[in-house]
C-alpha cells in the first residue's frame, strides 16, 4: 500500500486493552492496604467487575476497552500529540469510591495481590503488545502510542508516564495485601508521514505473582 496524504476520516488509531492474570517493583504513589486472605490476583484495566470496596466480590470481566483516535488533516505532519478517548466510563476508584479519573477520557487501572503467606513477595504489572498497529498490510509502529500516569489531587499513579514498546514492559509492582492503582491518558505521538487507514491492535496487561 502507497503513502498518502490521509484526509479527516483516513487514518484513525484503536488500540484494544486488555487484562491477564498469571501465576509466577515497590509502589510508589498510589496504594491501600486490604485485608489478607486467601491467595488470589485481580487486575482490572478500565472496566472491572468488583463490588465497591469489597476485594472478595473481584471476578472475571470479558470487556475489552479501546483508547481510539482519529488525527485530523490540519494535524498531519505537524508532530503536534493527539489525545486517544477510551470507552471506558470508569472515574471513580473500586476500592473508595473516589473521583480518581476524572476528566473522562481516561483509563483506570487497579490491582491487587492478596496472601496470607509471610514472605514479602510482590506480584508484577506488566504490558506487552505486538510491534506494530496494521491496517491490512500497511503497519504504524504501536510505540507511536505513549501514555501520561496521572490522578486526581494528590493520588499520582503507580505507573509511571511511558510508551509501548515491541518488547514486554515491566510497569510496577504490587506490594502484597494492598490495592495499586493508576490513571493513564493515551496519547497518538503523530510522527510523521503514515498510510492512510484504521489501524488497529491490542495491548495485554498481566499481572504475575510468584
Amino acid at each position: 500500500m502507497r503513502s498518502r496524504r490521509p484526509s479527516f476520516e483516513q487514518l484513525r488509531l484503536v488500540a484494544c486493552l486488555a487484562a491477564a492474570l498469571g501465576v509466577q517493583v515497590p509502589a510508589h504513589a498510589y496504594t491501600v492496604g486490604i485485608a489478607s486472605a486467601s491467595r488470589s490476583l485481580y487486575l482490572q484495566v478500565g472496566v472491572g467487575n468488583m463490588a465497591q470496596a469489597n476485594p472478595n466480590s473481584a471476578g472475571n470481566n470479558t470487556t475489552r476497552n479501546n483508547v481510539t483516535v482519529t488525527v485530523p488533516a490540519a494535524a498531519l505532519f505537524t508532530g503536534a500529540a493527539q489525545t486517544m478517548q477510551t470507552d471506558s466510563t470508569v472515574t471513580v476508584s473500586p476500592i473508595d469510591g473516589a473521583a480518581y479519573c476524572t476528566p473522562v477520557g481516561k483509563v483506570y487501572i487497579g490491582s491487587f495481590f492478596r496472601t496470607t503467606g509471610s514472605s514479602n513477595n510482590s506480584a508484577t504489572l506488566t504490558v506487552s503488545t505486538p510491534a506494530t498497529l496494521s491496517s491490512g498490510s500497511a503497519t504504524i509502529p504501536f510505540s507511536s502510542i505513549a501514555w501520561t500516569g496521572t490522578g486526581t489531587g494528590q493520588f499520582d499513579s503507580e505507573i509511571p508516564s511511558g510508551s509501548f514498546s515491541s518488547t514486554l514492559l515491566t510497569l510496577v509492582s504490587v506490594a502484597k495485601n494492598t490495592w495499586s492503582e493508576s490513571c493513564l491518558l493515551f496519547t497518538y505521538t503523530n510522527p510523521g508521514i503514515m498510510p492512510a487507514g484504521t489501524f488497529t491492535g491490542t495491548a495485554t496487561y498481566t499481572l504475575t505473582a510468584p
